[in-house]
């Protein structure tokens, strides 16, 4: 069941870090890939009596070229098997080769097929980049509503072909 669930978990924590690709709610860390998702960390802990599990130390998900780390992933839902939110926090990034997403911390919601992304979130594609403070990724839509923090704007840099 454990491995049921977490694969589950990372489709969705991809599912959103994929904004760059338009993935669908479906999606899998890499994108149309049948590779299989490789979590390691320094350290996994299940709680007999707590319905989550905490992954920490240098996080990798990994599925053929796409990659996420994080100091430390939560994933809770596990024993009930109804996922409701996955935490990574403490500087996080997600790239798949050609593109890329990083912030301090991202939140999924199971409930409002929501990723938040926050701190010094940037988003870069090619050449094009995307800065700003939060970004909030719908995940059954593909919107994005990308913020500000404080004092700073929202931001793109974006390279024509001319």
């Amino acid at each position: 069941m454990l491995k049921t669930i977490m694969k589950k978990s990372c489709h969705a924590l991809i599912a959103g870090a994929l904004v760059l690709g338009a993935a669908s709610a479906n999606a899998q860390l890499n994108a149309g890939s049948d590779a299989p998702i490789d979590i390691t960390g320094e350290q996994f802990e299940a709680f007999r009596d707590r319905d989550y599990v905490v992954w920490t130390g240098d996080v990798q998900v990994v599925q053929g070229e796409a990659i996420l780390t994080a100091p430390k992933l939560t994933i809770f839902g596990v024993e009930s098997g109804n996922l409701q939110r996955i935490n990574a926090e403490g500087g996080i990034r997600y790239t798949n080769g050609a593109e890329a997403i990083s912030s301090r911390d991202a939140v999924y919601s199971a409930e409002d097929e929501t990723v938040i992304f926050t701190g010094d979130v940037v988003v870069v594609q090619g050449e094009q980049v995307l800065t700003g403070g939060r970004l909030v990724y719908y995940t059954q839509t593909g919107q994005l509503n990308f913020t500000s923090a404080g004092d700073d704007r929202v931001r793109g840099i974006f390279i024509t072909e001319d």
